[in-house]
């Protein structure tokens, strides 16, 4: 049985370094044999780290597994479907919107089936975009494109090198920033609302949002939870704080019509 990601996936020299040339926003992360010429493999890291793309050395076998046996070349890449969006397009977007606009930040979610119902639910409430780091996360691929129903392809995903760096570019065009914590004291429906301009950051079951991006944060907030379990998935709780914001912003609108 092929892996799941066969379908993600480019291999052979020419290929791979002709998808670092020519689209690195597609390039996820790149595994190379063991066994491959210092020379080509000197290439590949020179190219991969100017464009912040991870390389990993693996056994022969590993990717004679993941291609099936194909011709690999001793080198993978595994792959976007589509072309990913541009922080600076985003940010056009934020700017040009009147009042009210939600962008969402995936810190460190690996699952993919994760992911995809997280851009699931910023599609359904209306968000610009979702922002996700290049390293250690999930990547919109065939299980993320099938998760998110589609909604994957029809909202901006947006991959970077540096979360923390991107929240602040967010913060200087009036973005206010807010991670979902369950340890947090004030909750999602305390004062001030969530309305408006609003970037909400929301982190992996296992670690939370990481500690440099929620000293980035302008505000911490939390859902209350009344059970045992301890915390939410994290695509429910992303799902709830975005309900939140769109509550928010048509709070006036649902009193006006009185």
């Amino acid at each position: 049985m092929k892996d799941e990601k066969t379908n993600d996936i480019c291999y052979g020299r020419n290929p791979v370094l002709t998808l670092l040339d020519v689209a690195p926003d597609r390039c996820h992360k790149i595994l190379i044999s063991e066994s491959i010429s210092k020379r080509l493999a000197d290439e590949i890291y020179d190219k991969a780290r100017r464009l912040s793309v991870p390389v990993s050395r693996v056994k022969q076998q590993a990717l004679d597994r993941i291609t099936d046996g194909a011709s690999h070349q001793g080198v993978l890449a595994y792959t976007v479907k589509g072309k990913l969006g541009d922080l600076s397009q985003l940010l056009d977007k934020i700017f040009q919107a009147k009042g009210n606009a939600l962008v969402i930040i995936a810190d460190k979610i690996k699952d993919p089936h994760n992911l995809g119902a997280i851009i699931r639910s910023a599609e359904v409430f209306g968000a610009l975009g979702v922002i996700f780091p290049k390293r250690n996360s999930a990547y919109p691929n065939s299980t993320v494109h099938k998760t998110s129903a589609g909604a994957s392809l029809r909202i901006m995903t947006i991959a970077v090198s540096n979360l923390a760096k991107s929240i602040k570019e967010l913060q200087e065009k009036g973005v206010w920033v807010v991670g979902l914590d369950h340890r947090a004291h004030r909750f999602i429906w305390d004062e001030p609302s969530l309305g408006g301009k609003l970037a909400l950051v929301v982190g992996s079951e296992e670690a939370g949002i990481s500690p440099i991006v929620a000293k980035t944060c302008d505000d911490i907030r939390s859902i209350p939870m009344l059970g045992k379990t301890g915390s939410l998935n994290a695509s429910v709780a992303a799902s709830i704080g975005m309900y939140e914001w769109l509550r928010c912003c048509n709070k006036g609108k649902s009193q006006k019509s009185r």
